[in-house]
């Protein structure tokens, strides 16, 4: 048994004709319930708004990291490497660098 926006649109409609004193039988409630549901689907139409797509969400958080990406400076302690050298005496020692993380760029 599955919960339709018919359904729920009807619930809401019979709450708010019984708050503000308005007689309908189920069969009406039902009815305007469906017509709304169907006003609800074709609002974009109506007033010139693109329906609600996860894309531009996405899209827009590519564009932050795509900004944050392009505003990184080239590390100065590993000149852009990612790595560091440590030479002492007797050994040399590698690792990532800790300023960038092993990129080679950062945030300012």
């Amino acid at each position: 048994m599955s919960y339709s926006r018919t359904d729920y649109y009807a619930e809401g409609l019979a709450e708010s004709f019984e708050e503000h004193g308005i007689t309908a039988t189920r069969e009406q409630i039902k009815a305007v319930a469906s017509d709304v549901a169907a006003w609800a689907e074709s609002i974009g139409m109506a007033f010139q708004v693109p329906a609600g797509d996860p894309r531009d969400s996405e899209l827009a958080d590519l564009r932050k990291q795509l900004d944050r990406e392009r505003n990184k400076v080239i590390c100065r302690e590993c000149k852009g490497s990612g790595e560091y050298v440590s030479r002492g005496p007797h050994h040399s020692s590698f690792g990532r660098c800790f300023k960038c993380r092993g990129e080679g760029r950062h945030a300012p």
